[in-house]
């Protein structure tokens, strides 16, 4: 963990983590054997917009859009009905009826998990800040009285 003193500005830590997020899509998508011709797995950028002070203002993560399909198993005329019909039909009679489609998890649960962290993260960096500030004017006051 870093001194206050060196602390990163929150653009710093968005990009750290909006890189980070993208790693583990990457990630998710080998080991679930998504993107034959890994235009999904090139198609990755990030954008953090922010102040002039710094400030993270908004965090856009970009990908093709298809990309949100395979994490559904939905498209090419299937819908999400379909998709849950299809996996009750697998339950229940242990082969495949109709669609063949089946949800490939690697954007939204993770997405979801990262997100959790960068709250957590800004959480522990403005607590830090906080009690900087404190330490700072208590030393202030404490010089001044004394």
């Amino acid at each position: 963990m870093q001194s206050p003193q060196t602390s990163l500005s929150e653009r710093e830590i968005a990009e750290a983590w909006a890189k980070i997020t993208i790693i583990k899509w990457k990630r998710k998508l080998a080991s679930n054997k998504i993107g034959d011709t890994g235009t999904l797995l090139k198609s990755f950028k990030y954008n953090v917009l922010a102040s002039a002070q710094g400030n993270v203002l908004k965090i856009t993560l970009l990908f093709e859009y298809y990309g949100r399909f395979v994490d559904m198993g939905v498209g090419k005329g299937v819908k999400i009905g379909d998709v849950k019909e299809s996996a009750a039909s697998r339950k229940l009679s242990g082969k495949m009826l109709g669609n063949r489609r089946r949800p490939k998890k690697w954007y939204s649960k993770t997405l979801h998990a990262e997100v959790m962290k960068l709250s957590e993260i800004f959480a522990r960096e403005y607590g830090n800040r906080g009690v900087v500030a404190i330490t700072e004017n208590l030393s202030d006051k404490s010089i001044q009285n004394g």
